[in-house]
């Protein structure tokens, strides 16, 4: 564990790097004008092992710009995301940090003006304790960050695409619609979330299992059940290069295979918090949504089809409960 000891922060930004040490930078960039609106504040960038030059290009971008408020961190490991998370949280876990807020910031973000400012106030003025920023296209162009918990009507609706479904269960559907107003949510981006002391101190580390996708839902899903929701805050506004970090999140480009971690923390996510039958339920209804769609598009040459990752299906089914079975 590094040597660092700071006390009577108002704000902690933790951010994990994977090989974006070129994006943290603008990141860092963006940042530079906001430390100074939200008091005293600190940013522990995790180096997950990217076997580049990561480490040594941030430091020396950190001591070029003469910046004081920065530690990289280098785990041994690319242990995932919510292991990368933890080991800057680890240092508030164990007294070697105190900060009143945790801001957690994807590496391929850029923060407009006021965007943790604004977070910062909505957490004292309301009393809230896990709050998420509005984030967008470079254009301004909103993208989902606050979502509904997933079920079997928002699977069944992920894989038919089908308009006058989806207008039957609009309020069960994971995504919520894009609003100006502050909205109560299930869950919160990852990209760009704040949460207090006490939801750390309630709900303490991020899942270490999940090694990329779903530790955010889960973790937002455990504050639920403490009674302490999510709010998403439309007012701070993040760009969000989609994608740029895993390049499997911009729906608009042809998708890559699925990843193997995508499926195993899709799994756990449903194991864990909902169980076997639900588990079994929400595999079923996808297969079958999917399935119709798939057919749907040959029939009418849609070229949507195209877009999708190769054997998505196939590699779906193989992860189901069919083949999988219950095992957590």
């Amino acid at each position: 564990m590094e040597q660092l000891t700071i006390t009577s922060l108002s704000t902690l930004i933790i951010t994990v790097n994977y090989k974006t040490s070129r994006l943290i930078t603008e990141l860092i960039q963006s940042l530079l004008s906001e430390v100074d609106k939200i008091g005293p504040t600190h940013m522990i960038i995790v180096d997950n092992d990217s076997q580049d030059d990561s480490v040594e290009y941030l430091n020396k971008y950190i001591t070029e710009h003469e910046i004081n408020w920065i530690t990289v961190i280098q785990n041994p490991e690319n242990s995932g995301y919510a292991a990368g998370n933890n080991v800057a949280l680890e240092y508030i876990a164990k007294g070697r940090i105190s900060a009143e807020r945790i801001w957690f910031l994807n590496p391929d973000t850029k923060i407009r003006p006021n965007a943790g400012l604004v977070l910062t106030d909505a957490i004292k003025e309301n009393d809230f304790h896990i709050v998420g920023s509005r984030l967008e296209d470079d254009d301004g162009t909103p993208q989902c960050s606050h979502f509904n918990f997933p079920g079997v009507l928002t699977q069944l609706s992920n894989g038919l695409r089908l308009g006058l479904f989806d207008r039957l269960v609009k309020n069960k559907l994971v995504t919520k619609p894009t609003t100006e107003k502050i909205t109560q949510a299930d869950w919160l981006s990852g990209a760009s979330f704040m949460i207090t002391s006490h939801y750390f101190k309630t709900i303490g580390l991020l899942d270490n299992e999940y090694f990329l996708y779903f530790e955010e839902l889960d973790y937002c899903l455990q504050g639920n059940r403490k009674n302490m929701p999510c709010w998403h805050i439309p007012q701070s506004r993040v760009y969000h290069a989609v994608g740029a970090a895993t390049g499997i999140s911009d729906h608009r480009k042809k998708a890559p295979r699925r990843p193997q971690y995508w499926f195993n923390s899709r799994r756990r996510f449903f194991l864990k918090n909902y169980g076997g039958l639900t588990l079994a339920s929400c595999d079923l209804a996808f297969i079958l949504g999917y399935s119709t769609w798939k057919l749907r598009c040959n029939l009418t040459n849609n070229t949507k089809i195209n877009k999708e990752p190769p054997y998505f299906l196939k590699d779906f089914i193989k992860n189901s409960f069919i083949y999988k079975g219950f095992k957590l």
